[in-house]
């Protein structure tokens, strides 16, 4: 479709960010997340379609919208890309002074997707809602202190507590280097998850026991639930499954809390 059928818009529908103004939308259905407290659920990546129907109370009629990054030389438009991310905590932050997000910010204003709009079309399921600017400057300043602070503790990190945390984290690679830059990556796209396995005090433990699980020295047992020793089948650990669950880590803390003598025969057939 030609990039000149869409946004004819009477004046009075017409959307633009002031210079230096901000604006910023959220995805909706943030969760709580039940078993992790002060943590939410959030999409890793929400894409919002480019094209959009409106009604245009001031023409009667119903006037096709879009995001349109370019133009073609033919005239047919390329469309831009609206995506709220995960590593962004949900969040869709546009500025006044960008040229790009002024064209985002009459669309994402109009369109049906967005439920502070007004006018929307409310048999179109809302995607992402408009929120206080000044408030989630203070969030957006927030998360940003966040991920300095979980990229700065990934850097500081010596090798051998590096290789811990990103066994927790079930990153692996060829060479410490490769482990550290996987590492880094991940602290700077989730640097909550990072910090709160970099903070734990059973990581350490926590490597060991994979270890003691790839050299066969113990063995998970899924289908009976329990950890056991893979030679004589003596139970370690019972536990009860559950969705999202780190059994390894529960075990390095029943291990740790209620049988030491335990976890310490597991470890010295380790090293």
């Amino acid at each position: 479709m030609e990039a000149k059928l869409y946004n004819q818009l009477s004046p009075n529908m017409e959307r633009k960010l002031k210079r230096n103004e901000r604006a910023v939308y959220r995805v909706l259905n943030v969760r709580q997340d039940p078993d992790n407290w002060g943590k939410f659920l959030i999409p890793a990546a929400l894409q919002i379609p480019s094209t959009d129907t409106v009604y245009d109370k001031e023409k009667d009629d119903y006037t096709p919208i879009a995001f349109i990054e370019r133009t073609k030389i033919d005239g047919s438009a390329i469309f831009g890309d609206i995506i709220f991310t995960g590593q962004n905590m949900g969040y869709l932050f546009l500025n006044g002074n960008n040229a790009a997000h002024q064209k985002m910010y009459q669309y994402v204003e109009l369109c049906n997707f967005n439920a502070s709009n007004p006018n929307r079309d409310t048999s179109v399921d809302p995607l992402f809602e408009r929120i206080d600017s000044k408030k989630e400057a203070i969030n957006e300043r927030e998360i940003r202190k966040l991920i300095v602070k979980a990229v700065n503790f990934a850097l500081e990190l010596d090798d051998k507590r590096a290789a811990e945390i990103a066994a927790a984290l079930g990153i692996d690679g060829e060479s410490i280097e490769e482990t550290r830059n996987s590492l880094e990556d991940y602290a700077t796209d989730h640097p909550e998850d990072f910090l709160e396995v970099a903070e734990r005090a059973t990581v350490e433990v926590e490597k060991l026991l994979k270890d003691a699980v790839k050299k066969g020295i113990i063995r998970n047992n899924v289908n009976a639930s329990r950890f056991e020793w893979a030679d004589t089948k003596k139970l370690i650990h019972q536990y009860k499954k559950s969705v999202g669950k780190n059994y390894i880590k529960e075990l390095a803390e029943t291990l740790e809390e209620n049988n030491p003598d335990e976890l310490q025969a597991i470890i010295s057939r380790v090293s």
